[in-house]
């Protein structure tokens, strides 16, 4: 390879390596999505508290359910397991969640109107009756910001 040939080629790497570190940090902008992404889940998250809130529910599968012969466990599965898996994958109540890697555990996150909705909800799911489940309402982070708002200026009015 000539010197002029060497050359071209670190400056070319060069311009390559340039252009790949300025245009990383703009792909969460304009990636997928990008900024208009986020402005939309930002508003569908809003809206959502407005009208939902949010659960945390946990699931396990309880000792009791646990099968004994390879039959029972071609019934469980077929008939309580999978169906409540891809209920829950297509539930549209159903924010987020998923299994433990390895076990029949898992957690979902539920937008609802109240706990009565979410009960009616995992007593509704196949294998309700083979899971142990546990239930905690949460707060969404813009709510709770806002809370932490109002705090923060009702300390600096006490001065």
């Amino acid at each position: 390879m000539t010197l002029f040939r060497k050359s071209m080629a670190v400056v070319l790497t060069g311009v390559l390596v340039t252009a790949v570190a300025v245009a990383l940090p703009l792909l969460p902008v304009f990636g997928e999505g990008g900024a208009r992404r986020d402005v939309v889940l930002h508003e569908l998250e809003r809206n959502a508290t407005i009208m939902d809130m949010l659960y945390l529910v946990e699931f396990e599968a309880t000792q009791a359910g646990a099968p004994t012969s390879r039959e029972q466990t071609i019934e469980l599965l077929d008939k309580l397991v999978i169906p409540t898996l891809e209920s829950l994958g297509k539930d549209g109540k159903v924010r987020a969640g998923g299994i433990v890697v390895g076990t029949l555990a898992g957690a979902i996150v539920v937008g609802a109107k109240s706990k009565d909705e979410v009960t009616e909800l995992v007593r509704a799911l196949p294998a309700w009756g083979i899971m142990q489940w546990k239930v905690t309402p949460l707060e969404t982070f813009a709510h709770r910001a806002d809370l932490e708002k109002k705090v923060v200026q009702g300390l600096r009015a006490q001065k």
